[in-house]
């Protein structure tokens, strides 16, 4: 059997495609707000998004790794395109949910599977984690979880 790619993954490949970013050296998070007209500030607290009369911000916490940036980058990408909530009325089960899945985004986000299925990957997981992590700018542990996901969804279907 086939690979198939979720809703997820299509959605993550036509915003990369729309913006003209096909291969992992061309991620660069500057460039994904400059074509998605994302203001991004730089602040010592805790990262997050908001949108104001129409223009997405994405305030990034100036205190950590540019990886780390880069995953909440991504996280908070989510957020803005595809969670619409006012959070002063939601039950905090569903803003745990839109965190997780926030969380989830940002794994296929940062490591996208059109990208993922082209590379040659090492059989050996911890081999592979290293190799992804290099090419996305990840850290290893967050390259580890992205393979794991890849891999048992192809053991899934195969």
């Amino acid at each position: 059997m086939r690979y198939t790619n979720s809703h997820l993954e299509d959605w993550i490949e036509q915003l990369y495609r729309d913006i003209n970013i096909t291969r992992p050296e061309e991620i660069n998070f500057e460039r994904i707000a400059q074509a998605l007209d994302i203001l991004i500030v730089y602040n010592p607290e805790t990262s997050f998004a908001l949108r104001f009369n129409g223009m997405y911000t994405i305030s990034l916490d100036s205190r950590k790794s540019r990886q780390e940036q880069w995953l909440d980058f991504a996280h908070e990408v989510c957020h803005d395109f595809r969670h619409m909530n006012d959070d002063k009325i939601m039950p905090k089960t569903w803003k745990r949910y839109l965190e997780f899945q926030a969380n989830y985004f940002a794994y296929h986000f940062c490591i996208p599977t059109f990208m993922l299925r082209v590379m040659e990957i090492p059989r050996n997981k911890y081999d592979a984690a290293q190799v992804i992590a290099v090419a996305f700018k990840v850290p290893e542990l967050f390259a580890m979880n992205r393979i794991n996901m890849f891999f048992n969804k192809k053991r899934l279907i195969i």
